[in-house]
């Protein structure tokens, strides 16, 4: 990302919690700073994929085919990832798995979401 430079959007971490990086469409990303979000979602007792999926939640409620990814991790080592409108692939190794192993997160991007989309923008250029 462009603004892996603003905190709280392209990366984030709290030693006392855990940490998040993001990638995607930056120009989206960095007015909701999702990764300060998954951070303090993941402080307040969220689980890593609850706290991705909310934050990535509340992008796509105002831009529903936006392409982004999250991937966060607690300070107990517990990792998730959630994506939108894009692959995404993430790998981790442990001391217990010190090959690693790597993971295919699922894309969500409705087609009818883009529909609806589609629609606002067509809606916006006759206003």
């Amino acid at each position: 990302l462009a603004d892996s430079g603003i905190v709280g959007s392209g990366t984030y971490c709290d030693s006392e919690v855990g940490g998040c990086g993001a990638t995607g469409d930056g120009d989206v990303m960095m007015r909701f700073c999702p990764c300060y979000q998954v951070v303090e979602s993941m402080r307040q007792g969220a689980d890593p994929q609850s706290a991705v999926d909310e934050a990535l939640g509340r992008i796509r409620r105002r831009h529903p085919t936006f392409q982004g990814a999250l991937v966060a991790i607690d300070r107990l080592g517990n990792h998730a990832a959630a994506t939108n409108c894009m692959p995404f692939t993430y790998a981790v190794a442990t001391a217990v798995d010190p090959q690693g192993r790597v993971i295919q997160v699922q894309n969500r991007c409705d087609s009818a979401d883009q529909d609806e989309d589609e629609d606002e923008a067509d809606g916006e250029a006759r206003r």
